[in-house]
């Protein structure tokens, strides 16, 4: 069932038996801009931290073990154009803790949200430092992991230079440098005053009884434009950069065009045409690149259908590079003349079809999809999402790899400097 709390605020509440605990997920989601994305990011850690009433970690998990050990975490995501801070709530059902568990664990996420530890206009020094400097040191860690760094870097060559699409959506350790615990209050207020509120209750509940309670939450209505959530890129001319570092493993990667968004007619084409490319064990590139040809350490393609774009990503010797780009580019060029076969496309399919099924057995997986179902306005059902999925045939394949088109190059040069 849906409701409208108010302005802005929207309610989907399904009921379903099927699970032991409850899941809540209060999506805060806007239009991303390169001033907000790191100082979002680090709100959401801060707000997981305490609150008003919990002012310290050990408090608000004492709560937390009092709701028979509810799961309460915070995080920030991209979708496209929208940058998003999600709050989580995992938690038993009443049958299997005590009745009124609902309104308590709703109750603790309004602490969360109205009544951050917040004093004389700025948030808690301790705790607002503390993040800071944790969410620094993650973000300069990742340079470490030579795979993610390559994928940073192919990003910033796809993505146009003034696009936020080049920032990761966790942020930048440069733009926390002028932020203080008072301006990240003023972002917590853009976000609590402006942002499209999405609320999932997925569980068994009473529908009436669980609306009076989130009823209590009192959001203030919003204006809410309109907001293109897809980003479609542009073509512009391919990119290329090499540069080296000293590794066991040189990192090459490639960046496609591929202009097909979530649910478009042709979105789950598209995800067939990336599992038989790259996009499971049984694909060209795994089965051609790096088993028969012994050329990369791993091979693989992944297809974001929020951003239109189709990466591939390997792990070569460096004296491999030209081998493995023609190799590559042949796998390519094979989908799109149909150079598979029927066998394959009835595995790829066959595994799509029970990836999406098991991943109905996790209440969590079960409010993601419905929160991806109310942002998108879509309410495909089970059986219409495996129809579409075993309707796909060799020719609509081809036709998508007919629509890539390479953007970006990018190689990671472990040889000896």
């Amino acid at each position: 069932m849906h409701f409208n709390l108010t302005e802005g605020v929207d309610l989907s509440i399904i009921k379903t038996s099927q699970f032991k605990t409850n899941q809540i997920i209060v999506n805060f989601a806007t239009t991303q801009t390169e001033k907000y994305i790191t100082a979002r990011s680090l709100l959401a850690d801060v707000m997981e931290t305490s609150t008003q009433k919990y002012p310290t970690q050990t408090a608000l998990a004492r709560r937390e073990a009092e709701l028979y050990g509810m799961y309460l975490g915070t995080n920030a995501s991209r979708i496209g154009n929208l940058h998003n801070i999600k709050i989580r709530a995992s938690f038993l059902n009443d049958q299997y803790s005590q009745s009124g568990l609902l309104n308590q664990v709703i109750e603790t996420l309004g602490e969360l949200i109205f009544r951050p530890l917040v004093n004389d206009g700025k948030f808690d020094e301790a705790t607002f430092n503390t993040q800071k400097t944790n969410l620094a040191s993650s973000i300069t860690s990742l340079n470490d992991d030579k795979q993610y760094y390559a994928s940073m870097e192919l990003r910033k060559l796809f993505f146009d230079n003034d696009s936020a699409m080049q920032i990761p959506s966790f942020g930048r350790v440069s733009d926390l440098e002028g932020l203080t615990a008072a301006k990240l209050v003023d972002v917590y207020q853009e976000m609590i005053t402006h942002d499209k509120i999405n609320i999932i209750l997925l569980g068994d509940v009473d529908e009436q009884q669980a609306l009076a309670d989130f009823s209590q939450l009192k959001f203030s209505p919003r204006e809410i434009k309109d907001t293109t959530v897809l980003y479609r890129q542009a073509l512009h001319e391919v990119f290329e950069k090499e540069e080296k570092q000293e590794l066991k493993q040189s990192k090459l990667n490639l960046a496609y065009r591929l202009p097909v968004y979530f649910q478009d007619t042709k979105y789950y084409a598209a995800i067939v045409m990336n599992g038989i490319l790259g996009g499971t064990p049984l694909s060209k590139l795994f089965v051609n690149v790096r088993e028969k040809e012994s050329l990369a350490y791993y091979a693989n393609s992944n297809f974001n259908a929020f951003n239109g774009v189709l990466t591939i990503q390997t792990g070569i010797e460096s004296q491999n590079k030209g081998k493995a780009i023609k190799l590559i580019k042949q796998q390519v060029a094979a989908v799109e003349l149909g150079d598979f076969s029927d066998e394959l496309l009835q595995e790829v399919k066959d595994g799509l079809v029970h990836h999406f099924l098991s991943g109905l057995d996790s209440s969590s997986n079960g409010a993601e999809r419905a929160l991806m179902n109310d942002m998108f306005d879509n309410e495909k059902t089970i059986d219409e999402v495996v129809g579409a999925i075993n309707a796909v045939d060799a020719d609509a394949v081809v036709e998508v790899a007919k629509l890539l088109k390479l953007q970006a190059v990018y190689f990671l040069n472990g040889e000896s400097i």
